[in-house]
């Protein structure tokens, strides 16, 4: 099983934006960054330049301005290349007569696979290639369960 996200490794300063292998690649979250009152910021990084926040402002606008909405319907299945896409999902609140289940796994098709940068191939060694991690599915048996959103976000 793999240890709590962002537990595996200590932080550390790496481009957001790539061009590797002719490919343009995107890695990043951005709450953790600028720090939320709910997403606490890892204080070993450097603080934010007001031109670092206004990057992030600007990619978080284009990608808003220029979003593709998928409109999912029980059953169905999306893959994302996390290198290759930024996402999101929209908030939801379960209620009594509608829940949401998201499963969330880490896939790698060897043939497919994309060449990486060392600083994004690092931590994808670390999940696809590390023997001593044990595999586990997060998938749920039973339908319309009601989780708590933490327990949603962790293995």
């Amino acid at each position: 099983m793999l240890p709590l996200r962002g537990k595996m490794t200590p932080s550390n300063i790496r481009p957001l934006l790539y061009y590797h292998d002719n490919r343009i690649m995107m890695n990043f979250v951005r709450d953790p960054l600028i720090g939320l009152s709910w997403i606490t910021r890892t204080p070993d990084l450097p603080r934010l330049t007001p031109v670092q926040v206004e990057a992030l402002d600007v990619v978080q606008v284009i990608a808003e301005t220029n979003h593709l909405a998928l409109n999912m319907q029980p059953g169905d299945l999306t893959f994302v290349n996390n290198f290759g896409c930024l996402h999101a999902r929209e908030a939801f609140e379960d209620s009594d007569t509608q829940s949401r289940y998201l499963v969330r796994m880490w896939l790698k098709n060897a043939e497919l696979a994309w060449s990486l940068p060392e600083e994004l191939a690092a931590g994808n060694i670390r999940v696809f290639d590390n023997e001593e991690i044990d595999e586990d599915w997060n998938i749920v048996y039973k339908p319309r369960l009601l989780f708590q959103v933490a327990e949603r976000m962790t293995p």
